[in-house]
């Protein structure tokens, strides 16, 4: 008697082979800014980028429905959290275990961020103890109903989930793989007419703060301009003084300027002027050799997207 041959139906339930890659993801207000790149490729290494505008009860599905037309399922994204997800504060480190030492760091924001004790998730990293006085760190306190949401949205668009981040660690990423130095370095974002400063050194963030000084195409164009650019200058002068001497870190010689249309090419000019430091473009289309292919605008609107692609390997 002959065996019955079968017949196999694993072709059927075969997966849609993943395409080679990582992707980065960023919130905004605007939001979901998208990175897709293949850093295996030969040639065009960014093989995707774009501004997901949706209403927030809609951005999952559309972020699902691009995954599909992309066949990107199954691959590794890292997201960076919006400035409203989360809020970041300086603590003093406290003399505790490490195994104990979110807990005591709860117990210190409790008090200084406006999440409800019962719902925040505590994140720490270091400042290098000769930073300051007494021992710091920065503690990033975000709602954790809030990262189950993220997290859902993630794994409901067929996304495998790495790590979820925050801007400044986005900013960091980029200027390690941009920067021409070790020694002291600047990045200055402006976003919303805000001016948002990093002070770093051999890949180390000392120092993150908001400048007060409004900063947009319209302030830049106004009558009292000059005068809000010396008031700017002031606060952008404090600050890399504090870092060179408070901090014992030495001169910035190099200030990067994220992209934003309007602003950027006119703001690197005045600075070069008054500042010691050489400011430049942070240019994302020298990350892969893309030439001009990312306008101004596409750079402001993905940046931090792009620094979450190169968050693991940071």
């Amino acid at each position: 008697m002959t065996a019955k041959k079968e017949v196999s139906l694993n072709w059927l339930r075969r997966k849609r082979q993943k395409k080679p890659g990582v992707l980065g993801l960023a919130f905004s207000e605007q939001g979901l800014a998208m990175v897709w790149v293949d850093p295996t490729a030969e040639t065009q290494k960014l093989k995707h980028w774009e501004l997901l505008v949706e209403s927030p009860s809609q951005i999952g599905a559309l972020l699902a429905e691009r995954v599909v037309q992309l066949e990107l399922e199954h691959m590794p994204c890292s997201v960076v959290l919006s400035a409203d997800h989360y809020e970041l504060q300086l603590v003093e480190a406290p003399n505790v275990p490490v195994t104990e030492r979110l807990a005591a760091v709860r117990f210190l924001l409790k008090d200084k961020v406006k999440i409800p004790l019962d719902d925040l998730n505590i994140d720490v990293f270091s400042v290098p103890e000769a930073a300051y006085p007494r021992p710091m760190l920065y503690a990033v306190g975000a709602s954790m109903q809030r990262l189950i949401e993220i997290r859902d949205l993630i794994l409901g668009a067929g996304l495998r989930l790495d790590r979820i981040d925050i801007r400044e660690m986005a900013v960091r990423s980029l200027a390690l793989a941009l920067a021409e130095t070790d020694e002291g370095l600047a990045v200055l974002d402006v976003r919303d007419g805000q001016a948002r400063l990093s002070l770093m050194r051999d890949g180390t963030l000392y120092l993150c703060r908001s400048l007060n000084t409004k900063i947009d195409q319209a302030s830049m164009a106004s009558s009292d301009w000059a005068f809000n650019f010396e008031r700017f200058l002031v606060e952008l002068q404090r600050s890399l003084d504090f870092f060179e001497n408070q901090m014992g870190q030495g001169q910035v010689m190099q200030l990067l300027l994220a992209p934003v249309p309007g602003v950027t090419n006119q703001l690197i000019e005045q600075l070069n002027l008054n500042l010691v430091a050489q400011a430049s473009a942070l240019n994302l289309n020298e990350l892969w050799n893309t030439g001009s292919l990312l306008s101004a605008r596409d750079q402001h609107e993905v940046l931090f997207a792009a620094g979450a692609v190169l968050g693991g390997d940071a």
